[in-house]
C-alpha cells in the first residue's frame, strides 16, 4: 500500500488554485492591453489630428511602401492623390504646393519629400507616443 502523505496538502492546493487565479486574470489583462490602439493606429491619429498630408500616386511603389507602414491605419492618413488619373485626383493641389516627388508629406506647413520612418514621422510632427501599460 502506498501512502501519500496529507500533512502540508491543502495550503498545497490553496497556493495552486491562487496559481490559477493569477494566470486568469493575467490572461484577463493581457487582452485588455492587446486591445489598445497600435502605436502605428495611435501615430496616424495625430498626423490626421495636426492636418498633416500624404502627397502621393496611386502607380508609386515608394508611396505603397509608405502606406505599408502603417498597415490597418493606412486609412486614417491623410493622403492627396496627385496623379492626374487616379482615383479622386487632386493634382492641381499638388501643383499648386509644388510638390516635385512622391511621397511628400506636408507636416506643420513644411514639406518632407521621400519615405520617412515611422519614428521620423514621429519627430517631425511632434507625437508623444502613449506610455506603455
Amino acid at each position: 500500500m502506498i501512502r501519500i502523505p496529507t500533512k502540508g496538502l491543502f495550503p498545497r492546493l490553496a497556493g495552486l488554485a491562487a496559481l490559477g487565479t493569477c494566470l486568469g486574470a493575467c490572461g484577463a489583462s493581457s487582452s485588455a492591453i492587446s486591445s489598445l490602439p497600435s502605436y502605428e493606429t495611435t501615430l496616424a491619429e495625430h498626423l490626421n489630428q495636426t492636418n498633416s498630408i500624404m502627397y502621393g500616386a496611386y502607380w508609386c511603389p515608394h508611396c505603397s511602401d509608405q502606406k505599408a507602414m502603417f498597415k490597418e491605419a493606412a486609412s486614417q492618413i491623410t493622403y492627396v492623390e496627385c496623379a492626374p488619373d487616379g482615383l479622386n485626383s487632386q493634382s492641381q493641389l499638388c501643383q499648386d504646393r509644388g510638390i516635385k516627388g512622391y511621397p511628400t508629406w506636408e507636416i506643420g506647413g513644411q514639406f518632407y519629400p521621400g519615405v520617412k520612418s515611422l519614428e521620423e514621422l514621429s519627430q517631425l510632427s511632434n507625437y508623444q507616443s502613449p506610455p506603455s501599460p
